[in-house]
């Protein structure tokens, strides 16, 4: 998905909209950067999770994408996730580094919602293309997106929307016009 076409776009939207269990919450995962297709997904969602590592590459593209939704979109308040960390102090240190930045440069609220640990057992879940939290339930990792999806669940729909697939989809689509 890093670069749909204008069809791409109209029938993964299409097929969104076709959607008919109800979603409690829609995970759309970008690629790293300021593609087109990651500024349209990021300025549909209610809530945007910038994931960064300590690489000065990452912390880089997640800059450049708060710069870029917060002044060219209008989004102002931004959840950060560190990634692939060795202990909670680097996963604190990463999101203060940015979070320092951001607030000098930006008028741009920076929220640190966890972080999810360098862990080996993820690596073999990718290898078997399977969830951490199905194939190694009690690892690391799993104990960390668990924490992050009842963090998820806690949040509900933003002030002012509709909610739900339907303010997804429609903010999809003015994103993409």
């Amino acid at each position: 998905m890093a670069e749909l076409t204008s069809a791409e776009h109209a029938g993964f939207v299409h097929a969104l909209s076709e959607l008919r269990r109800p979603l409690d919450i829609l995970v759309v995962d970008t690629a790293a950067g300021i593609a087109d297709s990651v500024i349209t997904f990021s300025q549909a969602s209610q809530q945007v999770i910038v994931v960064v590592t300590n690489d000065p590459a990452s912390i880089t593209d997640a800059y450049a994408l708060i710069k870029v939704l917060h002044r060219e979109h209008g989004v102002d308040r931004i959840q950060v996730l560190s990634n692939m960390v060795a202990n909670a102090n680097e996963a604190r240190d990463i999101y203060e580094n940015l979070r320092r930045v951001a607030e000098r440069f930006l008028d741009v609220t920076l929220s640190y919602i966890g972080s999810v640990p360098h862990d080996e057992w993820l690596r073999r879940a990718v290898r078997r293309q399977r969830a951490v939290v199905e194939a190694y339930p009690n690892c690391p990792a799993s104990a960390a997106f668990q924490a992050l999806a009842k963090k998820a669940m806690s949040w509900g729909p933003p002030t002012g929307a509709r909610g739900n697939l339907e303010f997804f989809v429609e903010r999809l689509v003015q994103g993409a016009a």
